[in-house]
């Protein structure tokens, strides 16, 4: 079913644009100045009562909902619209007090306390039972009042109690687990219990994975998070329920990116719009594709329709060691690179920045210093810019590319223990997609079991568990004549994180041709540098250890990668990967993609040269490719190749697809996004950028483009096309 735009759904004729606002922080006459300030900064709407629990309901059952009332009454007066949380994020003392019980416990079994924020067991009965009280309340009260126009869900789920250990979540788990299993027998069989003595013979003797002597079980752990991610949707769910039967508002809560303990694609099956909270580093050179691949995978969790900015900074968090404000610009550029990837909306944490408590030097659009200074320009320019983009509504972002990204593999590949320690945040998934994005291809972000049709490249990186209904997608995308790049490691477990027999890639074997025969990582140094002692340590001083490397060489085989690599710098780059590799055998009979349809055999396009730690792999495949027929093609990449080498493959890869980028040949620091018929051009860098070949409508300026435009540093054009002539 059509998921619908938020712009429909919340009745936008423009962007909304706004954020969170908490009138209860402050005096009567500082919220009638907001009234006044919210007009000239041209908010629309405003996320209400996120942390107002304490308010509402200041003692157990008892509710003082009229304050409330009022402020939406009267913001709904002045033209601006709410987005009502169900404010159960952070529960009151009384709740501490009346119910210890309800707060989380840590692995190391100590209650967290109370004067914080979300402070919650999500397995706690009181907890369940009084957040969906408020939720209740709040949707008699106020459901059909013309001034709510979405609800807002608790808060960033799991952001810090995102597991809990304590005895209410033991039992939930092992009633979780019989869910899912039946009976102990099966549970023994796919955690592999023989293994280490760690066999049951009931239900009843499992626990949580608290604090051990050493190693986990690491299917216990992947099960674990697959509870704990339920725990914290089931509240979510339960909420969302209420609140349907009372009202026929849209819903929503607030994502946070890749966050690793939320899967998200479950996440979003239960919500009307999805919205996400983001706050790229404006002291990182990479923040640009920070907002980028915010923006592609939300977009994803819309299942392609448009989403939502909920939280930004409009300059600096507290919560970082250092924090950086963001530049001159930057606010307005960044809101905008939003909108171009997908949003139609964006608001900030928060509409005025407090005066006490933990985020006080947490930037609001209306700084401490009031109008002066340049937050509040920029604050009313970015509003005054996002009023003229009525356009952009519900215009959809089209994607000839994908990467695909699965929750429940990332757990898998944290849960095991060895080859190697891994990130939490799909470094590999990002970093493919920044190659993309560097390179101009606009790029969808799609979960495991997405419909592939229509891409023409589709990025498969470090999907550690195999899926055999991806692997058929992919043959079928393949065949359709797609070009199909699989980056290790992938396919090494099943989905009880045991290990896949007869070589990893599992499923994916037929498509590519190979199988991974074993892991080759990298160490790093190890010990002290012992240059002295080579002159007396005889046996040692005479030992190699390319393990000890952190990179190891590629050579390309064959004229094609040659010749992008020359293509790409004088003298021509060198191909490097960083500290994983895998030893690859190419299959001699390995099946066929839809069999019979002429599958070809399968080609290195490159190998280890021995440099650096690549040693024991001189020779071997590092890049293989398949051909299928017609002009689909299945790549393997056994290596974890640094920019440049992303970058040679994916010039290559995109030439056999015939994907080009959205603007060719745009200057240092330009990102260009297209929706629909209209063109963001998004200039990153310090200096003015020259574009050619734009002609159409600067929807911020209304002033035309004739075919050469200048941009100047962290700025932007928004062109609705034209055609010459």
């Amino acid at each position: 079913m059509r998921r619908p735009a938020p712009h429909e759904l919340l009745g936008l004729t423009s962007p909304a644009y706004g954020g969170d606002y908490n009138p209860e922080q402050w005096d009567e006459a500082t919220f009638a100045e907001d009234l006044e300030l919210m007009a000239e900064a041209g908010v629309n709407l405003v996320s209400l009562g996120i942390f107002s629990w304490a308010r509402l309901e200041p003692r157990e059952g008892s509710y003082e909902l009229d304050w409330l009332v009022e402020i939406v009454g009267r913001l709904h007066d002045a033209g601006i619209a709410v987005d009502l949380a169900t404010a159960t994020a952070s529960p009151p003392a009384w709740m501490a007090t009346d119910h210890p019980e309800s707060l989380p416990m840590s692995a190391d079994g100590v209650r967290l306390g109370f004067g914080s924020r979300q402070q919650y067991c999500p397995s706690s009965t009181v907890y369940r039972e009084r957040s969906a009280a408020l939720a209740e309340v709040l949707a008699e009260r106020l459901g059909d009042h013309p001034g709510v126009v979405m609800w807002h869900i608790g808060n960033e789920y799991g952001c810090h109690t995102a597991e809990c250990f304590c005895p209410a979540c033991a039992r939930a788990f092992r009633a979780w687990l019989t869910d899912r299993y039946g009976d102990v027998e099966r549970l023994n069989a796919a955690w592999g219990t023989d293994f280490w003595s760690q066999r049951y013979t009931s239900l009843e003797q499992v626990c949580p994975p608290a604090a051990m002597p050493t190693f986990h079980n690491p299917a216990q752990l992947l099960d674990w998070r697959r509870f704990s991610d339920h725990q914290l949707r089931s509240l979510m769910e339960a909420e969302a329920r209420i609140l349907r039967a009372h009202s026929s508002l849209p819903v929503t809560t607030n994502f946070m990116g890749d966050f690793p303990a939320t899967d998200y694609w479950r996440w979003a099956e239960s919500l009307d719009i999805i919205s996400d909270d983001s706050y790229p580093d404006p002291a990182d050179a990479a923040a640009a594709h920070e907002v980028a691949w915010a923006g592609d995978l939300m977009r994803g969790l819309a299942d392609g329709r448009p989403w939502i900015l909920m939280e930004q900074a409009p300059g600096a968090v507290q919560w970082r060691r250092r924090n950086s404000p963001k530049r001159p610009g930057q606010f307005l550029l960044w809101s905008l690179a939003r909108v171009a990837h997908g949003a139609d909306g964006v608001l900030q944490f928060q509409w005025r920045q407090s005066r006490q408590g933990a985020e006080t030097f947490h930037s609001g659009m209306v700084p401490h210093a009031g109008r002066a200074g340049r937050t509040w320009d920029e604050v009313v320019a970015t509003g005054r810019a996002l009023k003229r983009l009525g356009p952009v509504l519900g215009e959809p972002v089209r994607a000839e590319a994908a990467v695909v990204l699965d929750w429940d593999s990332q757990w898998a590949l944290s849960s095991t223990i060895g080859p190697v320690e891994p990130g939490e945040r799909f470094e590999a998934a990002r970093a493919w997609h920044r190659s993309l994005w560097e390179a101009g291809i606009a790029t969808d972000i799609v979960p495991v079991r997405a419909d592939l049709a229509g891409y023409r490249l589709i990025v498969v990186p470090e999907v550690f568990i195999d899926y055999p209904e991806l692997a058929r997608n992919l043959e079928g995308a393949a065949a359709a004549g797609a070009q199909v790049v699989v980056a290790g490691p992938t396919g090494v477990v099943d989905t009880d994180a045991g290990a896949v027999l007869g070589g990893y890639l599992g499923s994916l074997r037929p498509l590519l041709g190979v199988r991974v025969t074993d892991h080759a990582a990298l160490s790093g140094p190890v010990g002290q540098d012992d240059s002295r002692g080579a002159l007396v340590n005889r046996v040692s001083r005479a030992v190699g250890t390319p393990a000890a490397e952190t990179w190891m060489g590629l050579e390309a085989v064959g004229e094609p990668l040659r010749r992008v690599l020359d293509q790409m710098g004088t003298p021509a780059p060198d191909l490097r990967a960083g500290g994983w590799a895998e030893e690859v055998r190419i299959d001699e009979a390995p099946g066929g993609v839809e069999a019979g349809q002429g599958q070809e055999p399968v080609e290195v396009v490159a190998v280890f040269d021995g440099r650096g730690g690549g040693a024991d792999l001189a020779g071997r495949p590092a890049i293989t490719r398949r051909p299928v027929r017609g002009p689909g093609a299945a790549w393997y990449v056994a290596a974890d190749l640094d920019a440049v080498g992303r970058a040679a493959l994916l010039r290559l890869v995109c030439a056999h697809a015939r994907i080009r980028p959205v603007v060719a040949d745009l200057p240092d620091g330009v990102e260009a996004q297209r929706r629909g018929e209209i063109l963001f051009l998004l200039n990153h860098g310090d200096r003015a950028a020259e574009v050619a070949g734009i002609v159409g409508t600067d929807l911020i300026s209304g002033e035309a483009c004739t075919g050469h435009v200048v941009l100047a540093p962290r700025s932007a054009l928004v062109v609705r096309s034209r055609k010459l002539g």
